[in-house]
C-alpha cells in the first residue's frame, strides 16, 4: 500500500513537470512575443544605437499590463507602453543599446514584469547579443 503511494506521488510529480516544461515565455499571463533575443551582428563602438522591437501580443482573454522594463546595465533602455494590452491586440518593446565603451561580447537584457488582469504575474526576459568592435577597427 506504501508503495502504491508513493509511486502515485512521483507519477503525479513527473506529470506536473511535464506540463510545466511545456510552457512557453508568456503562457502564464496569455502573451506571445515574436522573439525572445536578438543578434545584432558586429557593430563598431563609435556605431549608432542598435534598436530591435520586440512585438508582444496578447493571445489571452484578459487586458494584460506591462508593469516593468528594467535593463541590465545602463547601455541599454527600453521603452514601452503603459497601456493595458487587450486580448488580440499587439504592443511594441523597444530595446535600445548604445555600443560606446561596450568593446567585446556584448549579452544585454531586460527584465518585462506582466500582470493579467486576474492578477496572473510573470517575468520575461528580452535579450540582445552581438559584438562590438573598437572605433579604429
Amino acid at each position: 500500500m506504501k508503495t502504491l503511494r508513493i509511486i502515485t506521488l512521483l507519477l503525479v510529480a513527473l506529470v506536473s513537470m511535464a506540463a510545466n516544461a511545456r510552457r512557453t515565455p508568456g503562457d502564464k499571463v496569455g502573451v506571445a512575443l515574436d522573439t525572445l533575443s536578438y543578434d545584432f551582428g558586429t557593430v563598431a563602438e563609435n556605431s549608432a544605437p542598435v534598436v530591435r522591437e520586440f512585438t508582444l501580443t496578447n493571445v489571452g482573454s484578459e487586458p494584460v499590463a506591462i508593469l516593468s522594463a528594467k535593463a541590465s546595465c545602463g547601455c541599454t533602455a527600453p521603452d514601452y507602453s503603459r497601456r493595458p494590452v487587450k486580448p488580440g491586440e499587439s504592443t511594441v518593446i523597444k530595446v535600445t543599446f548604445n555600443p560606446y565603451g561596450q568593446i567585446g561580447e556584448a549579452d544585454k537584457s531586460v527584465r518585462v514584469k506582466l500582470r493579467s488582469a486576474d492578477n496572473k504575474k510573470e517575468e520575461i526576459t528580452l535579450r540582445l547579443r552581438g559584438m562590438v568592435l573598437p572605433k579604429n577597427h
